[in-house]
């Protein structure tokens, strides 16, 4: 996927205007052309990956168009994570009183 395109992509959705993206004349999503529709639609999807909050959990960029690629990396993040988290505890694990003096000091719990 090109870069500029993700940019551009970006740049309209975090504007709120994806609709900036459409060709001179086409007003609704209905009447894009399928192809420009499922551009969007991918590039869209592919900049969720921004998202995952692990970088080595998101795929690299070579993978993306190449389904089974994909279909095999997340089978094999989901079992990193797994063994990632596998008995560890979170990582501030407090009980239910300390939550609330932390939020709410000098307040006397019962």
């Amino acid at each position: 996927m090109d870069e500029g395109w993700l940019n551009t992509v970006r740049i309209a959705r975090d504007g709120g205007c994806l609709s900036s993206l459409f060709p001179p004349g086409i007003t609704t999503i209905w009447d894009l052309p399928h192809t420009l529709h499922g551009a969007i639609r991918l590039a869209l999807y592919f900049l969720k990956f921004e998202e995952i909050p692990y970088e080595e959990d998101r795929p690299p960029r070579h993978i993306w168009l190449e389904p089974e690629r994909m279909e095999r990396w997340w089978k094999d993040v989901k079992q990193a994570q797994e063994a990632r988290y596998k008995g560890e505890p979170a990582e501030r694990d407090m009980t239910q009183n300390e939550m609330v003096a932390e939020l709410f000091p000098g307040v006397k719990l019962a």
